[in-house]
Order: C-alpha cells, then structure tokens, then sequence
C-alpha cells in the first residue's frame, strides 16, 4: 500500500466518540479561512475508523506492506518515494495534538471524564520491509489489480455562469455566499469550517443557507419600486 501524508484519529478518547469530543471543544468550528494551507489548497481530513482505530501501524501488523508515496511507472516497474517514516510521523502527531485538544477542553470544562489509555493501533509496532520497497516489478510480483485511491471533489462543470468557479472547476464562494450574486451553495466541504460537508452541519449550515436566501429574496426590487 502506497501511503501519502494524512492525518490519523483515534475512535475513541477519555470514555468517548473523538468526533463528539473534538465537536465538543469547537475544534471542527474553526473558520475555513484559517485552514487553508500557503499553497491555497486545505489539508485533508485526518482518518478516523468508523468502529476502531485505523494506523499504519496496525495495519503492517496485519500484514500489509507499507511503502512511500507512488512516484510513477520506469521501466515496466511501480516506483515509490521515501516518506514513509514521515508519513507514520505526521499521523501520530496528528492524532496527539487532537488528543492534547481533548485534555485541554476536558480541563477547561472541569468534566469528570476518565483517563487516557493508550489505543492498541498506535502502540503496536509497525511491521516494515527491510531494505525498503523503491520499485516493484508488478509483472514478477503478480500484481494483477491495482485500486487506484484519489479522493474526490464536487463536479460543477453544470454551473454555467462567468466568475461562479475557479480555475479547478470549484465553487468561489465565501460561507456558501457565491460570488455570482443570487448564487448559493450549500454542504460543501470545509464551506464554512472544518464541519462543513459532514453530517453534524448539515443543520447549522442548511438554516444559514436559506436565512440568507430569503434575505436576497427581501432585498429584491418590487413591481412599480
């Protein structure tokens, strides 16, 4: 498995879900504009299993070999970078920091909540090939299926008006505010904060969208005005 550099969280922390915990604290309500990366673009999500934790560790454990970032095809081989050290290193840091976000909000909220155990999937130690994979002959290692894993982005190509989207094909917008005046979209990731495009903002953020629609509606010029 080719990795690249993502966050991980642990499912649960301190007796609770991590997702209701980091709700909670006001982490996912943080403005999207104090997001975005220098480079313009927003760091992708952290991963969170949906029953228990998820690590690259764990899953070299259960032997999948981990390899670094895939860099391309040469000479009928699969070529891969050196980042893994750094990949596992970026999502532990990322899941600590979440975790010290949890103890402060729990301290600062004065809640009886228990103590922190350490999660299995992060303790255990990582499985790695030794020398490292650089390349792999997919002819002579039997490779016959490769999924492909890109994320994804919303399809807009449909919207047809000058200035409602960018360069990438994606909505210019602020808050869900599109730039083309009457233009409004709603439930876009990271829209509005790092909650937007998740299911605990669909109400906030569907409220927000039709209070400014009926707001446009008000200020639009009557028959004979």
């Amino acid at each position: 498995m080719a990795t690249s550099r993502n966050g991980r969280w642990v499912r649960r922390y301190r007796g609770g879900n991590i997702l209701k915990w980091l709700t909670l604290s006001g982490f996912l309500d943080v403005p999207r504009k104090e997001l975005v990366l220098p480079s313009g673009k927003l760091q992708a999500r952290a991963l969170v299993g949906a029953t228990h934790t998820i690590s690259l560790q764990s899953l070299s454990a259960q032997g999948v070999v981990l390899l670094g970032r895939f860099r391309g095809v040469e000479n009928g081989s699969l070529v891969f970078g050196d980042e893994l050290d750094d990949h596992m290193r970026f999502a532990d840091e990322v899941s600590a920091n979440a975790k010290r976000l949890v103890d402060e909000y729990i301290e600062r909220a004065g809640l009886d909540a228990p103590l922190a155990e350490d999660d299995p999937a992060e303790t255990i130690e990582p499985r790695l090939p030794d020398p490292p994979i650089r390349s792999l002959d997919w002819t002579a290692s039997g490779i016959r299926s490769v999924i492909w894993c890109t994320g994804f982005t919303g399809h807009f190509s449909w919207v047809r008006l000058p200035g409602a989207l960018d360069a990438a094909g994606q909505p210019v917008h602020e808050d869900g505010v599109g730039a083309v005046p009457g233009l409004f979209f709603a439930g876009l990731d990271f829209g509005s904060t790092r909650k937007s495009g998740t299911i605990p903002a669909i109400p906030e953020e569907a409220a927000a969208v039709v209070e400014r629609l009926v707001q446009a509606g008000a200020d639009l010029p009557r028959n004979g005005v």
